[in-house]
């Protein structure tokens, strides 16, 4: 299983619209609303959707300007990603690779 904390922000006139459809979406949940244009959510990975491919969604709506993720959890329970994923160190491999091609 997957959590996160995720910080949306919006113009201010938008938060009723998209507070409005956050709350018919599963294993979303609004925890806060400052009132400033921003809302806190937590999202769990439900049987319909990811909470990472719900967040992905989410950022695509036109009234969304940015979404920020501030907390990230995925236990025991969570899937298996599909494919190979490389150790997060891959990417100086590559950095290095680009360099030697460059000469």
């Amino acid at each position: 299983m997957s959590v996160l904390g995720v910080v949306l922000r919006m113009r201010p006139e938008h938060v009723s619209d998209v507070s409005s459809r956050l709350a018919t979406l599963p294993g979303v949940e609004l925890t806060q609303n400052p009132g400033d244009g921003r809302l806190v959510l937590v999202m769990e990975d439900c049987e319909q959707i990811s909470a990472a491919a719900q967040l992905g969604a989410i950022a695509l709506w036109p009234d969304v300007l940015g979404t920020s993720l501030v907390f990230e959890y995925s236990g025991p329970d969570a899937p298996a990603p599909d494919g190979h994923l490389e150790p997060a160190q891959g990417w100086r491999t590559r950095l290095g690779d680009l360099d030697s091609a460059k000469t």
